[in-house]
């Protein structure tokens, strides 16, 4: 048996003992605020009327196997329902209880952590094939579902061969026992050498995360200049002063209908939903790569004793003319801790953001002026008698409301949903998710 707040013998842990409390307070905020906002984001997302998108989908399998992660997080409490045997002597090849919800929580968390970075990589290449593709493979169901399924039995596999390879190397050693593996990061990892390989793995994962992300956010830029292109018409103007032959002229305007505007709107918010996953993703993965590279480096020589005696003595030691050393590696042990309990709040957030209403449009037209430049157009207007006409000057938001069509129909270029679709291969269903 033990305290979920666990601070027993932090003195014999020189690396975190100064930042152990700060750690267990950030995990249980983080566990609790994440969790919270994952699941409104999931309930938020389900509870929407019609059928959901793919790229809605994707984004649920994030949200679930963030969920996942929390869950290995919480495991944790699970841990002081057994009998603490950190102080025995015995070696890592002795299964207890607490050694056992250890390796759960590896594997839970190595799945979770394979599932957001695939589950981010499979977004951005449905965004790149809806905007680029005329075939496009994940239009079909079977193809959809074998995409998850593929995901999860890889995610699965992985989390399995670490764990295997895991155990194999530390079998013999004493200093990082699965007993004792949370006594710093109050939750259970790999050990030095693994760990290294498996991040190797996400920062590949992580590298052509990038590369999609940026083929995504360029081909959607693409697709929206080519829409505002087809926004502008012609229009035979015969009441030009001083035209005295009263000969026709041609003056353009830029002018966008109700439908165009539309449009131009749901791709504008596909820019913003295929590229805000992908960059939170990009800057948690890469974080988190730098902190368990630089930890795995200098701990390697630390956690290499095979007995009891050796460990307490050996840390202790290694410790003691490294004081700058030692801060260094409880002020990363902090961030990371922030960055890994409450990742699942950055992806809620962005939930809120930019799915839900509550919180819409405000943050949308925010960053959207912030990242994006405004397009200003006409609005035409004629009157009933069809002499005069008049135009007010706007700017484009990119969440306006209201039809804009007025009388004067002949000068309304009504764009149909097929032609749409034909020039500039998007694919309606994967935007029309706030209808």
């Amino acid at each position: 048996m033990g305290s979920a707040y666990d601070l027993d013998k932090i003195e014999y842990n020189p690396r975190c003992r100064d930042v152990k409390e700060a750690v267990i307070i950030l995990s249980y905020i983080g566990i609790f605020f994440s969790s919270l906002t994952l699941i409104f984001g999931i309930y938020k997302m389900l509870l929407k009327k019609g059928r959901l998108s793919f790229l809605t989908r994707i984004i649920l399998f994030i949200f679930f196997s963030e969920i996942l992660n929390m869950v290995s997080r919480c495991l944790q409490f699970l841990k002081y329902a057994f009998e603490d045997t950190r102080g025995k002597k015995d070696k890592n090849d002795v299964e207890t209880p607490r050694g056992i919800i250890c390796q759960i929580q590896i594997v839970f968390s190595i799945i979770s952590d394979f599932c957001s970075l695939l589950g981010t990589l499979l977004l951005s290449i449905r965004c790149v094939e809806v905007i680029k593709s005329k075939k496009r493979i994940f239009d079909r169901k079977k193809v959809r579902v074998l995409s998850f399924c593929f995901i999860i039995l890889f995610a699965s596999i992985m989390a399995l061969l670490f764990l295997f390879i895991d155990r194999y190397l530390t079998k013999d050693y004493w200093s990082i026992k699965f007993d004792i593996r949370d006594r710093c990061s109050y939750w259970c990892w790999l050990e030095h050498d693994t760990s290294r390989y498996c991040y190797i793995l996400y920062v590949i994962i992580l590298i052509v995360n990038i590369v999609y992300a940026c083929k995504s956010n360029y081909y959607l830029q693409k697709g929206y200049k080519k829409l505002l292109e087809q926004s502008v018409v012609l229009i035979e103007n015969n009441d030009s002063p001083g035209n005295e032959n009263n000969n026709s002229e041609v003056e353009e305007k830029r002018y966008i209908s109700f439908d165009d505007r539309r449009r131009v709107d749901e791709i504008r918010m596909m820019r913003i939903k295929c590229i805000i996953y992908p960059i939170i993703t990009i800057i948690i993965w890469s974080l988190s790569s730098l902190y368990r590279f630089i930890d795995d480096f200098i701990m390697r020589d630390v956690d290499v004793y095979h007995t009891f005696e050796e460990s307490w003595n050996g840390e202790e030691e290694y410790w003691k003319n490294k004081e700058g050393l030692r801060i260094f590696q409880e002020v990363n042990l902090i961030l990371h801790t922030i960055l890994s309990a409450f990742r699942g709040v950055l992806y809620g957030f962005s939930f809120m953001m930019f799915e839900e209403k509550v919180f819409g449009n405000f943050f949308r037209n925010y960053i959207y002026k912030c990242c994006y430049k405004e397009e200003e157009f006409e609005d035409l207007e004629e009157t009933d008698t069809g002499n005069s006409r008049t135009s007010d000057r706007g700017i484009l938001t990119p969440f306006s409301s209201g039809r804009v069509s007025h009388e004067g129909d002949q000068y309304i270029r009504q764009t149909s949903t097929g032609e749409y679709v034909k020039n500039n291969e998007m694919n309606s269903s994967d935007y029309h998710y706030n209808d």
